[in-house]
């Protein structure tokens, strides 16, 4: 059902609505020809179930008015008039039965399976502009059949009108519906009711409809009816007297300031905001008279829509054939087209850099973000407290031990397995149920749930000991590696590459305790996720207890999201890890990755290990022409394209925490204290080299064209006047001809002479 009941007219209703709500769905009472299937929804006069007709196998829906009453049976007979009424109407979801001495009475009507517009709503939240206006077009149709027919609606709202199997809408429940000569009031659902009509002495008007038909284009462009706010529903539903509750919805939307969510909103012009505001008007002498009025409103608005290319294709023509002329000068084209290429591409590796930088900051807060989250936890008191009586447990120790010792484990190359003696995994078995152990995680919990939104998102938290055992662990899903060593991980060690020989094997210290451990934060190698193809990376921090690192808490992300912006196989950005070793190169982000991870959820092995070399300017801030990867699959056919691109490195600003690592960083300038830290990662911005040159390209084609049409237009115009002047001298030629042998025809005399002359000068 709704969220958005509608309003009924007294306390008794109100009572009925409560005890529908905690009564058992079963349906009220078997219709003869009729199965009964679905429960599909109830209100405070009754429920509707989904059926299925026996005669026809066509399925409908029946509503049974399970209220008793005089009055909602009369309801029952005044709805049930409205539909015969319109049982021809399109627009109208069609009454098919009627059961009048049924107990309860009920009607039978068309089931539309694609459901209400408030269930689309509640899918997609909002329409796009064109759906939404289509949708609005259609309803305002059906409203003025509606009126024409002296019946208004009263109660219009997006659960109220249902979708057939075009997905054109359909006005249903007419339960609070008026004819146009009643003068009884009715209530509509708050936010879609106009205020005069929220008073139970009003009289029913057509701008009731107007404003409810609205409201709903305003909800299908922005998500909400308008006027809706949490304060005023909870002051409303806070009115135990009826009069109150509709004197406080007056009032707010009398005070309220006048919605404009919709307005600014992409494809939404300002004709169309003017229709919604006029419709949506709270005194109702600035709302639309009638629905014919909203609908004469919206083609006035497709005709000027329709009018307006012309109109500017008026004034541009003109400004069009000023820049033609303007431009003349082909003798200096080829020089302005070449320097105007230089300084584009220019200016796009520029523009290209400046994201790059910028996609690295984001990129270096993301990962500063988790490096903070990580060391929290690492000089978190409690946990400290926690960690350090489970590591001085005696017994505990031993079994530690026991599980490190690489004689009692044989780590496979091929993943994470590892095979266990019986001696190990006793001793698994032991410190799992170990109550110091287990008090460890639900401080990792805590920061993978982040119900609080206290940290940023995880994979995985967990906690290794000072010997590499992977002493607690939280996951998103169902993984498992709890008390597996992992002392041989860059994670534990601190170094660029995983400890392993020639062989694959991997390669830890005899003796747990001189294994290699690292004293500072740390971003791992990355490494990919067995279930999505996806690159992950964990960041980890030492736990110093007594100025000792006795072990390290980690959490691993997966790689996708630490750069964010808006890509097209034109401009887009992309991160790649260049440190040294195995992933050398490894695109970790990129948008087809981003695609196909969305569209599928898997991310095809082939393009999860695609790489860069090194040598392709990944080192520097050059400038080059880089051919993407990702464009020699199927899949990224679009990415494959000669390109523009500018690199930027993600380095983190961290304060030292010792002379170790200290060495390692770069000062940062004006900052003081902080050092810069090279991550190892580095984000490209890549532009296609076609897109950036077009426009001069373009620019180009037209400046020809244009002084080919000047030339013509020259040509034209000398070729018309050697046309006018060549013909003004044949009329002149003939007419000299013509006196010439009118005088050698005729003797000579003054009066004649004078009118030979008067002959020429009319000539």
């Amino acid at each position: 059902m709704t969220p958005d009941p509608t309003l009924h007219q007294s306390d008794d209703a109100r009572n009925k609505a409560r005890s529908l709500s905690i009564a058992t769905t079963r349906p009220p009472a078997d219709v003869s020809g009729y199965s009964l299937e679905n429960f599909l929804g109830k209100g405070a006069y009754g429920e509707v179930w989904s059926a299925t007709d026996l005669k026809t196998g066509k399925r409908v829906a029946i509503k049974f008015y399970t209220q008793q009453t005089s009055d909602d049976v009369q309801m029952l007979a005044q709805e049930v008039e409205k539909l015969l009424a319109l049982s021809t109407d399109r627009y109208v979801v069609q009454l098919l039965d009627v059961g009048w001495s049924s107990t309860p009475p009920y009607y039978v009507m068309d089931y539309l399976e694609h459901g209400s517009l408030e269930d689309r709503l509640q899918r997609e939240v909002r329409l796009p502009p064109d759906q939404a206006v289509e949708m609005f077009e259609e309803l305002a149709q059906g409203l003025m059949h509606l009126h024409g027919k002296g019946i208004f609606h009263c109660d219009l709202k997006p659960a109220n009108v249902l979708l057939d199997q075009d997905s054109k809408p359909r006005v249903a429940d007419f339960g609070q519906s008026r004819l146009n000569t009643d003068a009884t009031g009715a209530l509509g659902t708050l936010y879609y009711m106009a205020p005069e009509q929220a008073d139970l002495d009003a009289v029913p008007d057509a701008r009731w409809d107007v404003y409810g038909l609205g409201a709903m284009l305003y909800c299908m462009l922005t998500g909400s009816p308008p006027f809706r706010e949490s304060r005023l529903t909870e002051k409303i539903e806070s009115s135990e007297k009826i009069n109150q509750r509709l004197e406080a919805y007056r009032s707010a939307l009398s005070s309220a300031p006048t919605p404009k969510a919709h307005r600014g909103l992409p494809r939404v012009d300002r004709a169309l905001a003017e229709i919604i505001d006029r419709c949506i008007a709270v005194d109702p002498d600035r709302r639309f008279s009638s629905i014919q009025s909203v609908i004469e409103a919206l083609r006035d608005r497709a005709a000027r829509r329709t009018k307006r290319p012309l109109m500017l294709l008026g004034i541009l023509g003109p400004l069009l054939l000023l820049g033609v002329m303007s431009l003349f000068g082909g003798w200096a084209f080829q020089q302005a087209t070449r320097d105007t290429t230089q300084a584009v591409i220019a200016k796009a590796y520029e523009s290209n850099l400046f994201k790059a930088r910028l996609a690295a900051r984001s990129a270096a807060e993301r990962i500063e973000e988790y490096f903070r989250a990580a060391e929290q936890l690492a000089h978190d008191d409690r946990f400290l407290a926690v960690f350090s009586s489970f590591i001085e447990d005696r017994n505990l120790d031993a079994l530690r031990h026991r599980i490190a010792d690489p004689n009692n484990n044989t780590v496979f190359f091929d993943g994470d397995r590892i095979e266990s003696n019986r001696d190990a995994g006793d001793a698994r078995t032991l410190l799992m149920n170990s109550q110091l152990r287990k008090s460890l995680e639900p401080f990792l919990r805590k920061r993978l749930d982040n119900v609080d939104q206290e940290f940023p998102e995880a994979s995985s938290w967990f906690v290794s000991d000072r010997l590499g055992n992977q002493v607690a662990s939280v996951f998103q899903g169902d993984n498992h590696t709890q008390l597996n060593n992992y002392s041989y991980r860059t994670y534990f060690t601190g170094l660029d590459f995983d400890l392993r020989d020639e062989r694959g094997r991997y390669l830890v210290e005899e003796n747990a305790e001189d294994r290699r451990i690292t004293d500072v934060a740390h971003v791992s190698a990355i490494f990919l996720s067995q279930a999505n193809n996806k690159w992950k990376v964990a960041f980890s921090a030492p736990i110093i207890v007594k100025n000792k690192v006795q072990g390290i808490v980690a959490v691993t992300v997966v790689l996708g999201d630490f750069i964010e912006f808006n890509n097209d196989p034109k401009q887009y950005v992309m991160m790649v890890d260049r440190r040294t070793g195995e992933y050398s190169g490894t695109i970790l982000e990129h948008p087809l990755l981003d695609q196909l991870a969305s569209e599928t959820g898997v991310i095809p092995k082939a393009l999860s290990q695609k790489r860069i070399a090194i040598d392709q300017g990944l080192r520097s801030n050059a400038a080059s022409d880089f051919n993407d990867p990702m464009g020699d699959e199927p899949e990224g056919i679009h990415y494959r394209r000669k390109t523009i691109f500018a690199s930027a490195e993600v380095q983190l600003k961290r304060k030292p925490v010792t002379t170790q690592e200290m060495t390692a960083m770069k000062p940062v300038g004006g900052d003081q204290g902080l050092f810069l830290i090279e991550t190892g990662l580095r984000v490209l911005a890549v532009e296609d080299y076609a897109s950036v040159i077009d426009p001069v390209n373009s620019l180009s084609r037209r400046l020809v064209n244009l002084l080919v049409i000047a030339l013509l237009s020259m040509l034209g115009l000398a070729l018309a006047m050697w046309w006018l002047v060549t013909r003004s001298l044949v009329l002149q030629t003939s007419s000299r001809d013509r006196f010439a042998a009118s005088v050698g025809e005729n003797t000579w005399s003054p009066e004649e002479e004078t009118v030979s002359y008067d002959k020429l000068n009319k000539l």
